[in-house]
C-alpha cells in the first residue's frame, strides 16, 4: 500500500476548484455514471476536497460535501427514503448535515483514506454531524469491513449511476465511537495521528 504522507490533501478553491470538477467529471465517464457534457446541478453548492501528488503538478483524487436544503440532496430526490428516517433527518439543523458525493481517484494511487480524513476534519471543524449519501453497494460491503459497521441504511436501494446503490446516512460522533473502540489504529489516523502506517489499518 502507498504512502499517502508524500500526497496533499486539501480543500479545493480557485483553480484547483476547477481540477476537481474536471477529475470527477472524467472518472465518472470513464466507467460509464456520467455521459459526456452532462450537467452536473450540484456544482455551486459543494465544497471539494483534492488529493495532489507531492509536486502539485496533479490532482489525483477528489471528493466533495453538498450543501443545499434536506430534499434538494441528490440521495433524497433519486431514492425511496423510508418515512422515519426522513423524520429523523428532518430533525437535524440544516448546517449541521452535508451529501458526501464524487468520490473518486486515479488507478495506482492509493489514497482514499487519507481524502477521507480530510473531509472528515473539515466536517468537525466546521460542526457537521451527519454525512448523507448513497453507495455502490460493493462500496458499501468494503465500507463495512474497514470501519466494522454498516452506515445506516435509509431507504430502498436503487440503480443508480449504472449500479445498485444504497441510500444510507453517517452520524459522525457514533461513527468516531464506533472506531475507537473496534478500530483504534484506524481511529487514531482519522484523529490525530499521522505517523501511523498505511499497513497497520488493512488489517
Amino acid at each position: 500500500m502507498e504512502n499517502e504522507e508524500k500526497y496533499i490533501f486539501r480543500e479545493a478553491e480557485g483553480v484547483l476548484s476547477k481540477e476537481a470538477i474536471a477529475l470527477h467529471h472524467q472518472r465518472y465517464q470513464d466507467v460509464g455514471f456520467h455521459k459526456q457534457d452532462e450537467d452536473d446541478p450540484y456544482i455551486n453548492y459543494s465544497t471539494y476536497f483534492v488529493v495532489q501528488t507531492p509536486d502539485m503538478e496533479e490532482v489525483v483524487g477528489v471528493t466533495r460535501l453538498i450543501f443545499m436544503s434536506l430534499n434538494d440532496l441528490p440521495t433524497m430526490k433519486h431514492f425511496t427514503i423510508f418515512d422515519i428516517e426522513k423524520m429523523k433527518l428532518a430533525g437535524i439543523e440544516k448546517n449541521k448535515y452535508a451529501e458526501i458525493s464524487a468520490f473518486t481517484k486515479m488507478p495506482k494511487h492509493d489514497v482514499g483514506l487519507g481524502l477521507i480524513k480530510t473531509v472528515l476534519n473539515y466536517s468537525l471543524t466546521n460542526g457537521l454531524t451527519h454525512w448523507v449519501c448513497c453507495i455502490d453497494e460493493r462500496v458499501y460491503r468494503y465500507m463495512h469491513r474497514i470501519f466494522k459497521f454498516p452506515f445506516e441504511v435509509i431507504g430502498e436501494p436503487n440503480i443508480y449511476l449504472g449500479s445498485k446503490t444504497i441510500p444510507c446516512v453517517l452520524n459522525l460522533s457514533e461513527c468516531l465511537a464506533t472506531l475507537k473502540e473496534k478500530r483504534r489504529t484506524l481511529y487514531d489516523y482519522l484523529m490525530k495521528d499521522d505517523t501511523i502506517e498505511l499497513e497497520e489499518l488493512s488489517s
